[in-house]
């Protein structure tokens, strides 16, 4: 029987991936096509054209900008939320099931969707992109604050019950001190992927770094494009080192 498994389990995920490769319509030599036109892309990229620097630097604050805000913001309103979902909270088990549930719905939500609700709602510029920001990271961290919630050691939470503690005495007094540098790391690692959200936001007209990039690709202009990319490029790699810093000291 055991045998049997062995040979029908690498059959299955070979089937499985045979059937993914030919509804993707994936073809090795349309790839490869593709890479020698990148090629050709990449040569026209090069010099980049340093005279659209001030451009690019301004649109990569308002870039940075959105991605702080909608941090900030989602990351307030994932506080009290991530309360209300934690099982070890004072309140009952249905309620923060329930809870939870209502945030996985969110989740499947992908940002750029909430950007293009939100473009409609208030029209172009960076302040949809920051909502839409702020929406996604208010989804993903009230999962993540729940899980450190749920991770804290029950000493601090029974102490401040047994002297008649309220609900929101618990959270305030006997998790979040606890949970504290998991919350601040998580903002964190939530901020250094709202950055490239953000970029990617700028497609839709939300503003920043992605919307000029964007604009100089529908116009062919590859030398701006090049500047571009590098821009962001340094803003990613600096980005990512800062959160890295910041986070060993946290943990």
């Amino acid at each position: 029987m055991r045998s049997a498994s062995r040979f029908l389990w690498p059959t299955a995920l070979l089937l499985i991936l045979w059937w993914a490769l030919r509804g993707s319509e994936f073809e090795a030599s349309r790839l490869i096509e593709g890479l020698q036109r990148a090629r050709d892309y990449f040569t026209q990229m090069f010099p980049p054209d340093l005279s659209e620097l001030p451009k690019a630097w301004k649109a990569l604050v308002v870039t940075l900008q959105m991605a702080i805000v909608g941090t900030f913001v989602g990351a307030a309103a994932a506080l009290p939320m991530s309360f209300l979902a934690a099982r070890t909270s004072a309140l009952p088990s249905w309620f923060s099931a329930t809870v939870k549930t209502g945030l996985n719905v969110l989740r499947a939500i992908p940002p750029l969707i909430y950007a293009v609700l939100f473009v409609y709602m208030v029209g172009l510029g960076p302040f949809p992109g920051a909502l839409g920001i702020a929406v996604g990271s208010f989804v993903m961290l009230a999962k993540l604050f729940a899980e450190a919630l749920e991770g804290v050691h029950p000493a601090p939470i029974e102490a401040v019950k047994a002297v008649g503690g309220s609900p929101a005495q618990v959270f305030v007094y006997g998790m979040i001190p606890q949970a504290m540098p998991s919350f601040l790391s998580h903002t964190l690692y939530a901020w250094e992927l709202n950055i490239g959200a953000a970029t990617i936001l700028g497609i839709v007209g939300a503003g920043g770094i992605g919307f000029e990039l964007v604009a100089r690709i529908n116009y062919f202009q590859w030398h701006k494009v090049a500047t571009y990319v590098l821009v962001l490029v340094a803003m990613v790699l600096a980005a990512d080192a800062a959160s890295y810093r910041i986070r060993k000291r946290l943990t």
